[in-house]
């Protein structure tokens, strides 16, 4: 039997409105559910509600894209596949409104749905011996750039080791084609379906009159190397999880050696659905 798992973003939800239509859904159904750490306390749970140590077959997120970014490195590398019900405003990686989470079930149940597999990132922080000394995962991408105050960084990349090119510029992003509609899209990097097996570099607002963004494949690392003369540098994934850079350490980017698996209960168009969002970011 399928065995769902229930992930809410508490501020969107704050009154567990949806979250308590999803619960009882699912026992409509006789279907077992479980909820998130962050979740079991607001539901008046015990530890023996929570997703913690199980196999979670189809986590059910209520949120927006970040709320699915944060699930998503959670729950991806348990193989755990992965349903938006959307409560935010983009709604890039949220397949389904919120409104009509019943059917969504509904058809999971009854498995009329198709997997979209997502790649993730890897990066890691190595010091100056060339030994790991952090790492995370990230869905949409990696930022390098000046830790506290906007000022250039000296960027010095390379792919399988061999360099690429050098920039002054206000960071670097590396992103999957997930994250190409997100932080890159607004460095002036291309958007990319979201399915292929491709990484993009982009630098943030580069000194260069050059066309300087460059895609590489999936199975490329990418190496960099960050100097600033005003201070840290810090390697972000995702616009949440923080690492600082320190002096003579390098980052090292690549794909994850797993994905993330997202249902698809909608038929939605990529390219319909971006030029649909697009259009919201315009200023009335």
């Amino acid at each position: 039997m399928c065995i769902f798992g229930i992930y809410t973003n508490l501020k969107k939800d704050a009154e567990l409105h949806y979250t308590r239509q999803v619960v009882q859904a699912l026992e409509d159904r006789g279907v077992p559910y479980y909820f998130d750490d962050a979740l079991v306390k607001a539901m008046g749970a015990g530890p023996e509600a929570s997703c913690r140590g199980r196999k979670i077959d189809v986590l059910l997120v209520l949120g927006g894209d970040g709320t699915m970014l944060t699930a998503a490195r959670k729950y991806g590398p348990q193989g755990t596949r992965l349903l938006g019900l959307n409560m935010g405003r983009m709604g890039f990686l949220l397949d389904t409104e919120v409104e009509n989470l019943r059917a969504a079930i509904d058809g999971i149940l009854a498995g009329k749905y198709r997997i979209e597999k997502r790649i993730m990132l890897k990066a890691g922080i190595l010091d100056a011996e060339g030994k790991i000394r952090a790492s995370a995962y990230g869905l949409n991408e990696a930022v390098i750039s000046q830790k506290k105050v906007l000022r250039i960084v000296n960027v010095h990349v390379a792919v399988n080791g061999l360099p690429v090119d050098n920039w002054r510029c206000d960071g670097l992003i590396v992103s999957t084609p997930t994250g190409s509609t997100g932080y890159s899209l607004s460095a002036g990097g291309p958007v990319v379906q979201p399915t292929v097996d491709v990484l993009l570099i982009t630098p943030i607002c580069p000194h260069t009159l050059q066309s300087s963004n460059i895609v590489i494949s999936g199975n490329d690392e990418i190496t960099v190397r960050a100097e600033s003369d005003y201070g840290s540098t810090v390697l972000t994934l995702d616009g949440q999880d923080a690492f600082e850079i320190g002096q003579n350490e390098t980052v090292s980017i690549k794909k994850a050696d797993f994905g993330v698996e997202f249902i698809r209960y909608t038929d939605k168009n990529f390219f319909l659905l971006l030029k649909e969002k697009l259009a919201e970011w315009v200023i009335k």
